[in-house]
């Protein structure tokens, strides 16, 4: 609560009314303020209130709230004043007072816990207490009695005593922590009498005494370290844990108090290591029990957290073989989907999200990596064929997500294990066309996934994968799943080799049903998808292109002024394509074609940002027209104007092409690109630098060595003239890349 001084400019009459309330002998005031803070509609002008009372009046605020929490007949008011006292910050009240007032509210605050019957008022005043303790438990200022008080409390049979020394432990805080605990040490048998005090506590009847435990344990837990001490408290640990899980208490107490406990594994892993194996097979004994999928993400959760802590790396790989099954068998069933999970709803309205089932994922991802490859893909290669085999579609889309943890974790592992790849082929290439809908999903985001696993299906498998692909793209329904098809046809194509076309639906049935979803589709998504994938079959296979030409070419072109930028982008390098194919069918289209390309690049109505990977390969599509159709064209005007917009920055695959392109026919003295009387020889010198000062983000390195030892030809046939307007136009570093190049 602590602000500024002009924050505590509070008004006079505001001022005047805050002394009254507070010197006055009646607290009905007080009470009702108590009231409107817990009021939305008057609660702002409560905290004013109190902030003005605490910056101006603080003894006297301190003083009239304690005595309402001391004195009040009434159960709830005595616990309203211990709530707003540590709302307001006791560690800024309790310095005003004076050192008298200080000491009589200590030994008055004491007596107080003492007596008071009501928990009501005993749990806010407990925290309040601790916050009260570090204002003095530290090197400088001392409260010895509170030491005395919490240990005699936590001795006696009273739960009321107990809860009030637990809780004020469980919630002490860094130096008055560390304060109270060398206080312990120094006292003879002291830790062993707080031990005994604390494990008769987790063998109480209360289930709150039992969980503050925990807590007060987590918070001194250092002081327990000699192993045979330690040991025995774990145990005992444990044992209350399970005493709460029998008792029925597994939605709230028990999941308390194992959160505690697994807090320690983060917070003291050296402290705990020689006893994690213990505790993953007491946490495999409670999530294989029967209890409910919260508390298994709870208890899992810590053997998670082992796997994430450095000091405990070797716990995990450690573990005997068949409690590592136990560990994935609990794992994979959380992966497992349910509707109470409440996650997004799929295409037939069931929910197919999930906090447990994400966190499932996750948590296999990290105790796989911490077991290892080959143990891993060994295991689940024994528990994995029952999921992708299961009547129930959860099972199925649950065992397609955990071959996807493994295939990015492990997929080298998995191509080398004998026999794997030949086990799980068949198995995938049904889920493909599972009658559920986000199987399907699922099973083509596996299959587009960079993995050395999936891309080792697709080459040893191509024909039946690439089958699988294609008839997707025709028979899919829903528009999603065909979206991922064809992302997974893209990966194919783009990680097999050539000859995997013929293997497959021939290159001409691929591309029909491409084309088929080209015109078919109002996804734009889907519409770049296809184009993309059709470009890259052309690529692939010189000859199929040519029997679409037709059809083909005007979705190119009719792409090209698309608004999607993606769909331009792919409607450019078609066109570049089809162009650097050398078709002869192209030709009478060519003057059409450069038309659409010169207006993508200088269109008007949309921000150079927008289009500019587009503009690239647009320019890049007019270089090939240039290079492989010059007898279609005026090639005095076209490669000139080709050679004004070099050099390319935004697609860094079409900028290579088009910078090899012009090393190339600069290196044949290209009359048309040179011009008249070498008037382009400028721009060319210029583009040379700006590729050469990039490095290699615009050129291959052998592009950038032929530019280097064409710039220093040039330099004999270039005019001083000329070249000093150049060195002018040029930046002080590509000049230092220039120079030397023109040394004889």
């Amino acid at each position: 609560m602590e602000s500024s001084d002009s924050d505590h400019q509070f008004p006079p009459e505001l001022q005047s009314e805050a002394y009254e309330v507070l010197s006055a002998n009646d607290n009905t005031a007080v009470e009702t303020l108590f009231t409107q803070l817990h009021s939305p509609e008057h609660r702002s002008r409560a905290v004013t209130f109190l902030q003005c009372c605490k910056h101006r009046h603080p003894d006297l605020l301190f003083i009239k709230l304690f005595y309402i929490l001391t004195a009040s007949p009434d159960p709830t008011t005595r616990a309203h004043a211990a709530r707003t006292l540590q709302f307001l910050d006791p560690t800024y009240l309790w310095p005003k007072l004076r050192p008298l007032a200080q000491q009589n509210l200590r030994a008055h605050f004491l007596q107080f816990m003492a007596q008071e019957p009501s928990l009501l008022v005993l749990r806010p005043a407990s925290l309040l207490l601790a916050e009260t303790v570090t204002v003095f438990h530290n090197p400088h200022r001392q409260w010895p009695e509170i030491l005395d008080f919490l240990l005699s409390s936590l001795s006696l049979p009273d739960d009321r005593r107990r809860e009030v020394a637990l809780s004020v432990l469980a919630a002490l805080k860094n130096d008055c922590r560390s304060v109270i605990s060398d206080s312990l040490r120094n006292r003879h048998n002291a830790i062993h009498g707080l031990y005994k005090s604390i494990t008769d506590c987790l063998e109480s009847a209360s289930n709150d005494i039992k969980v503050l435990s925990f807590r007060a344990v987590v918070n001194f837990v250092e002081l327990f370290s000699e192993p045979e001490l330690f040991h025995a408290l774990l145990r005992a640990l444990m044992l209350a844990v399970f005493a709460l899980l029998r008792g029925g208490f597994e939605g709230s107490y028990f999941r308390s108090a194992f959160a505690e406990l697994a807090s320690m594994v983060s917070r003291e892993p050296i402290l705990l290591r020689p006893y994690m194996c213990d505790m993953v097979l007491d946490a495999l004994q409670i999530a294989e029990s029967g209890v409910a999928r919260g508390t298994r993400r709870l208890v899992i959760g810590m053997v998670v957290s082992m796997a994430e802590v450095r000091e405990c790396e070797m716990v995990l790989p450690s573990l005997l073989d068949q409690t590592v099954v136990r560990l994935f068998v609990v794992l994979m069933r959380m992966v497992v989907r349910v509707e109470e999970d409440g996650g997004e709803l799929g295409v037939e309205g069931v929910n197919v999200g999930g906090g447990v089932a994400e966190f499932g994922i996750k948590g296999l991802e990290k105790v796989c990596a911490a077991v290892g490859g080959i143990r891993t893909v060994a295991v689940v290669r024994e528990l994995l064929p029952p999921y992708l085999d299961a009547a129930e579609w959860k099972e199925r889309h649950a065992g397609i997500e955990i071959l996807g943890v493994i295939a990015k974790l492990f997929s080298d592992e998995m191509v080398m294990m004998e026999n794997f790849l030949e086990e799980v082929v068949n198995r995938v290439l049904k889920v493909l066309q599972d009658p559920q809908v986000q199987v399907r999903l699922a099973a083509f985001n596996l299959m587009q996934m960079p993995t050395n696993f999936a891309q080792a299906l697709q080459i040893l498998y191509a024909q039946r994968f690439g089958h699988a692909f294609s008839i997707a793209l025709v028979h899919e329904e829903e528009s999603n799943v065909k979206e991922e098809a064809a992302i997974a046809m893209l990966f194919f194509l783009k990680n097999t080799l050539p000859e995997s076309l013929t293997l497959f639906k021939s290159a001409d049935t691929a591309m029909a049903n491409l084309l088929s979803l080209i015109k078919g589709s109002e996804n734009y998504k889907l519409r770049s998808i296809a184009l993309s994938t059709f470009n890259t079959i052309a690529l692939q296979s010189r000859e199929a292109p040519q029997n679409y030409f037709g059809d083909y070419l005007k979705i190119l072109v009719d792409a090209c002024t698309d608004k999607n930028a993606e769909i331009k982008e792919e409607g450019a390098r078609g066109i570049r394509i089809y162009a650097e194919l050398g078709t002869p069918k192209l030709k009478p289209y060519i003057h059409r074609l450069i038309s659409e390309l010169i207006m993508l690049i200088k269109d008007p109505n949309r921000p150079v940002s927008e289009n500019s990977k587009a503009q690239d390969i647009a320019v890049s599509a007019i270089g090939r027209i240039c290079e492989f159709h010059r007898e279609c064209i005026d090639g005095s005007q076209l490669v000139p104007a080709w050679l004004s917009f070099l050099p390319l920055k935004n697609d860094l695959i079409e900028a290579k092409l088009m910078h090899e392109q012009l090393s190339l026919m600069v290196s044949r003295f290209d009359k048309d690109l040179f011009g008249p009387a070498n008037q382009n020889l400028e721009k060319i010198i210029t583009v040379f630098i700006q590729v050469i000062e990039e490095g290699g983000n615009l050129a291959t390195p052998k592009t950038i060595n032929q530019m280097n030892d064409l710039l220093t030809e040039l330099a004999r046939h270039i005019p001083q003239s000329a070249l000093d307007s150049i060195l002018v136009s040029l930046s002080a570093q590509q000049r230092d890349l220039l120079l030397p190049l023109l040394l004889p």
